[in-house]
């Protein structure tokens, strides 16, 4: 491989881990959010006299249409539909984006050469795990990097299942383990990964939760609730 496809693989794993640490935050920001937001759009529904209770009787279906499409993995905190366990069941998913309609995605099936990539990782991750699995480590680790290793061992397995590749290849890095050589498949993939996640990092931040947080006014929430109940119930306030 060229200096220029070095510098630009190198440069592709640097994005692809700005990136993420960028949807970890906003993830956060949105989970953070949840309860100020469901907080907001009760006070501002009781100083209009809105009777949340009778809307979401009445729209039953499109809030159950909602959460079936938005509904996350349960450990998954990015996209929590329930805002805050201390409210009652009648509480309305608030995560959902802010623009009309998402659709529910298909389940996702990797082409031949997704195959080949993913197969050089799992050679590559059985390398890292023979560093860090809890089995591999030295009786000499103190119990504090015993656990660092533990942890770096785990974010390996779950950049596996991930397919966040770039995670393992950081870690092959800072352990000096050979990294796998199909640099130019790696940079079609990247490419590739970098503009799904991108796409993601626009629709989370399209969420009631992230919109509301950047609310600077009073007014600026109101209106955000006003559309909210307009995106879900169909009404003007």
């Amino acid at each position: 491989m060229s200096n220029i496809d070095i510098i630009r693989w190198k440069r592709l794993i640097n994005e692809l881990s700005f990136l993420n640490e960028e949807i970890q935050l906003v993830d956060s920001i949105i989970y953070e959010y949840n309860k100020y937001f469901q907080e907001h759009y009760e006070e501002f529904c009781k100083r209009n006299n809105i009777d949340i209770e009778r809307l979401n009787n009445e729209n039953h279906e499109k809030i159950s249409k909602l959460y079936s499409v938005e509904k996350p993995d349960e450990n998954d905190k990015s996209n929590i539909l329930e805002i805050d366990p201390e409210h009652d069941n009648e509480n309305l998913p608030s995560t959902f984006a802010n623009r009309p309609d998402s659709h529910k995605q298909t389940e996702y099936e990797m082409s031949q050469e997704e195959l080949e990539m993913h197969e050089s990782f799992v050679k590559l991750f059985r390398a890292l795990a023979l560093k860090l699995h809890p089995d591999k480590l030295s009786s000499s680790l103190t119990s504090e990097e015993r656990d660092d290793m533990i942890n770096m061992f785990n974010k390996a397995k779950d950049a596996l299942d991930e397919r966040k590749y770039f995670v393992l290849l950081e870690l092959a890095s800072k352990f000096k383990v050979k990294s796998p050589k199909n640099y130019k498949q790696q940079i079609r993939w990247m490419k590739k990964e970098l503009k799904t996640m991108k796409e993601q990092v626009s629709k989370k931040k399209t969420t009631y939760n992230f919109t509301f947080s950047e609310c600077e006014t009073d007014e600026e929430k109101d209106n955000l609730v006003r559309k909210f109940i307009k995106h879900l119930f169909n009404v003007s306030v």
